[in-house]
């Protein structure tokens, strides 16, 4: 969720989210983009031309929908606190984060890389990409995600 005072994802319309009452107002905005050709000035989803920039500032939207304070396909990119080791025929890895959503995370391994995109909390990813200092066997490999933490254990061929 966005901070209050900060913009919405339609930022022509021009509303801040100052106030909890916000959510329930409808957003009026255009939902098509912005059109400059030739002198004049449209939106591609309501065709209402004018000359003068200020004019096309002020345009009412054409569509209503509800507020959405930010970009909702934006995720945080996060740093966590995490363990990596290798030993004879293993490649350990645990990721200490909470809320983890195994369900959207995505874990690719090839014999000699290690790749992490672990999904936790509202909106947050860590991503991890290594190059191994040996050969492991994918096939043998297992992930196990914990309230806590996220492990991931890979054996060496």
């Amino acid at each position: 969720t966005a901070e209050y005072g900060s913009s919405g994802i339609n930022a022509e319309y021009g509303k801040a989210k100052t106030d909890v009452t916000m959510f329930d107002d409808v957003c009026v905005f255009h939902a098509g983009c912005p059109v400059f050709h030739e002198g004049l000035k449209y939106w591609t989803c309501c065709k209402k031309k004018t000359t003068d920039f200020n004019d096309f500032l002020a345009q009412k939207g054409c569509t209503e929908d509800s507020h959405v304070w930010g970009d909702p396909n934006v995720q945080k990119v996060a740093e966590c606190r995490y363990d990596w080791h290798q030993t004879g025929d293993t490649v350990n890895f645990t990721a200490y984060l909470k809320n983890v959503k195994p369900e959207i995370c995505t874990v690719n391994c090839n014999p000699v890389k290690l790749q992490l995109e672990i999904y936790f909390g509202e909106d947050q990813v860590f991503s991890f990409n290594k190059i191994l200092c040996g050969i492991i066997d994918p096939e043998k490999s297992k992930v196990i995600f914990a309230k806590t933490k996220s492990r991931g254990f890979d054996e060496k061929s």
